[in-house]
Formats: C-alpha cells, sequence, structure tokens
C-alpha cells in the first residue's frame, strides 16, 4: 500500500515513520508546505520507502495530483481541512484517515462530526473507507471505550481524562498540540455532553472536577470541554444504558485564567475584527503568542495520560474501570526525538492505518474508532512502544 501522510509536524513525522516499517506498506510520500521539514523528516525513514513532496492542500489541483497516486491518506493537518480532503479523496478514489473533526460550522466556521458522516454513503459507493478521529484522543481513547464497553454488563457512563503534568523549558504557555484547536475546544465551542440519556450544549469552562491520574501524575484538576468522544461514544455504545459521556482535560489555573480573560475581553469568537487599518481574528492574535507542537521538541518534561473510565456492573457488582495510556516527555525524546504528545497521538493514528493495510478493516464508509475490532489495535500499539493499562478503581464516595 502507497501511504500519502499529509503534514509532517510533530504528530505527522511519528505517524510517517511507523508506518514506513511494515512491510505491508510499500512507501510512504510526505508533503507538507515545508519543503525543509520533508527533506529533514525523509531522513528518518527506511531507504528505498519515502519520497517527498512540496504541497500547499488549499490548490486543489495540487492535492487531486497527489492523492491520484497513493492509496491511503493519512490527514496529519488540523481539521479545518477535513471536509476539502474528504471530498478530493471521493474523486481520486482515496482511502482517508485524520486524527480529530473541528466545527461546529456556526461557530468556528468549519465541518463538525455530523457532516463528515453525513459523507458514508458517498464513501460505500465508491468503494473507500474514511477513518475519523483516530488519534490519541480522540482515538486510542474511544478504543479503549469500546475494549471496556465490551468486557461489562453495562456501562451507565464514559468518560475520557485528559492529564498532563509537564512543563516547558521557555514558555509560560505552551499547549503539546495545536494551540488553535486547544484554544477552540476549551474556549470557543460549547461542550457537547451526553447527560441523563440526551445530548446537551454547556457553555465553555463551566463544569471542572479533580481526577487521580495514576502514577506518576496524581491529582489534577479537570476541565469539561467539547471533544469529539462525547459524541462517538453514545453514537456506538449506547447499547448497555449508557446514561452519561463526557470529556475532561487537565487545565492549570494560569490557564484558565488567560483563556477567561481572553473570553472577558470579548475575543471569545473566530470573527475579525478591525484595529486602526488591520483586521485580524482574536483567535489569530493569541496563538501568535504561543509555540508550534516542533517548538516543543525536547523542552517538555513531565508525563501525559490519557485515559477511559467506564462505570457501569460485571456480574451484578458496580464496576470503575480505568483504561490508559501514559507516556514521558522526557523518555519520547531520549529514545525518538519527538515530544511526547506527538508520540502519543502519532502511534494510534499509525496503527490504525497498519490495520488497514492488513486488511483488518474491510468496511467502508465513515468509521469511527468504536467500529474496529479492538484488540490488533491494541497489540499494535504495544508493539509500537505506546503499552496500555487497565485499573479499577474504588466506588466513588
Amino acid at each position: 500500500m502507497r501511504i500519502l501522510q499529509l503534514g509532517v509536524g510533530s504528530v505527522g513525522e511519528v505517524t510517517a515513520r511507523t508506518v514506513a516499517g511494515e512491510p505491508e506498506v510499500s512507501s510512504v510520500v510526505l508533503a507538507d508546505i515545508d519543503e525543509q521539514r520533508t527533506t529533514e523528516i525523509a531522513a528518518k525513514l527506511p531507504a528505498g520507502k519515502v519520497q517527498t513532496l512540496t504541497l500547499d492542500v488549499t490548490d486543489r489541483k495540487a492535492l487531486l495530483r497527489a492523492l491520484k497516486g497513493v492509496d491511503f491518506v493519512i490527514n496529519g493537518l488540523t481539521p479545518d481541512v477535513n471536509m476539502d480532503l474528504m471530498d478530493a479523496c471521493l474523486e481520486t478514489g482515496t482511502h482517508y484517515m485524520d486524527m480529530a473533526a473541528a466545527g461546529p460550522r456556526n461557530v468556528v466556521g468549519t465541518a463538525d462530526l455530523d457532516e463528515e458522516f453525513a459523507l458514508d454513503a458517498k464513501f460505500k459507493q465508491k468503494d473507500l473507507s474514511a477513518l475519523v478521529c483516530f488519534g490519541i484522543d480522540p482515538g486510542a481513547s474511544d478504543v479503549f471505550a469500546r475494549t471496556l464497553y465490551d468486557q461489562l454488563d453495562t456501562v451507565e457512563r464514559l468518560t475520557v481524562f485528559d492529564g498532563d503534568n509537564a512543563t516547558a523549558d521557555g514558555y509560560k504557555f505552551a499547549a503539546a498540540f495545536s494551540p488553535t484547536t486547544m484554544i477552540e475546544e476549551c474556549l470557543m465551542l460549547p461542550p457537547i455532553a451526553f447527560e441523563n440519556g440526551r445530548r446537551i450544549l454547556r457553555k465553555p469552562l463551566s463544569h471542572s472536577k479533580e481526577f487521580e491520574f495514576p502514577a506518576p501524575i496524581g491529582k489534577l484538576k479537570v476541565w469539561n470541554v467539547d471533544h469529539e468522544e462525547s459524541q462517538l461514544m453514545p453514537m456506538f455504545l449506547a447499547g448497555k444504558g449508557l446514561r452519561d459521556a463526557d470529556f475532561f482535560i487537565a487545565l492549570d489555573d494560569d490557564w484558565v485564567n488567560l483563556l477567561l480573560t481572553w473570553r472577558n475581553l470579548g475575543f471569545d469568537h473566530n470573527q475579525e475584527i478591525e484595529l486602526g487599518d488591520a483586521r485580524f481574528r482574536p483567535l489569530d492574535l493569541l496563538v501568535s503568542r504561543l509555540p508550534k507542537s516542533i517548538d516543543l521538541i525536547g523542552k517538555l518534561h513531565g508525563y501525559t495520560c490519557v485515559g477511559t473510565l467506564a462505570e457501569g456492573s460485571l456480574d451484578g457488582k458496580p464496576v470503575r474501570r480505568f483504561m490508559y495510556q501514559m507516556t514521558s516527555h522526557d523518555e519520547a525524546f531520549a529514545k525518538h526525538a519527538v515530544q511526547g504528545t506527538g508520540w502519543q497521538t502519532g502511534v494510534p493514528a499509525a496503527c490504525a492505518a497498519i490495520m488497514f493495510a492488513k486488511g483488518l478493516i474491510p468496511e467502508r464508509g465513515i468509521l469511527a474508532p468504536e467500529c474496529i475490532d479492538p484488540q490488533p489495535f491494541l497489540e499494535l500499539m504495544t508493539r509500537h512502544e505506546m503499552p496500555w493499562h487497565v485499573i479499577d478503581l474504588p466506588p466513588c464516595d
């Protein structure tokens, strides 16, 4: 299988390096607008299995030319380009995968999960697969949810927790993934939650609590923000009594205060404003003051943990079971010369692509992580140095 890796940032580098080592993958085309970056990453892939391409995905003719030469595309770009890429894949007959969605359109101007799933019939008609939301969260977190769902007799609540205790050399504020995505999720998008069996919208940064992550992270304050799992888990895992589904991410007080100040200034939107003769989006201004994820390679110290908590019953007894993956930023840099969040996100995406290359995902249409067989995915995670763990937590107080 010939793979096109769109975007070779901190995540795209990891996915490309991981899939390139598989015998089912004949070659990987690294495509990015930054020619120097593609050349740099190409040197890290097996000789004879890599090509580079300088590509601006907004140039549709160039994009279509790139897609026609490959079997499968891994979208490692920001989610605002998802719909254009999916449409192009339909035209060229190319299988597709991304790691996150965007939207909703009426808030940030880009499509969300609903619009991606609306393409299901078109992808099936073309005998194509589109794997959506296959990173760490969403992605592995949803596979964890599916795994726990299969283990328990009843599942009343599913909650994804994302915690990171890292510090960043030289930066007071740093997002380990796309800062644009982080700000949109936390500040601009009303969190979609599944509460008491129905889908609701909450106000951004209105719900928080403490959660005890496994050592060495420990207890962190986590906030409910908009995330794909709160939509995906009720779509596919509601058959055993699911009533609540949520996503929480750890944010320190300085981050929360910064975001709330931005909101209090009236900047929690995606529209242009005027300042003198200039026009700009407040989001772009804030993002310009933050490092890119590749700027943080070698500068993050600490651990990141993503896990899913299933609360239900087994053999008539209540169960609170947490399945998670933990990555050390320092080890990721020492062993792979990448930052921990890039490693933690890129490897699961690569595992899904490898499953597809091996013929382990034969279904067509729009496929969420909950739809695939979790066992080979988990085995691939372990083989590619992304071990996962399962623990039973004590009953709630």
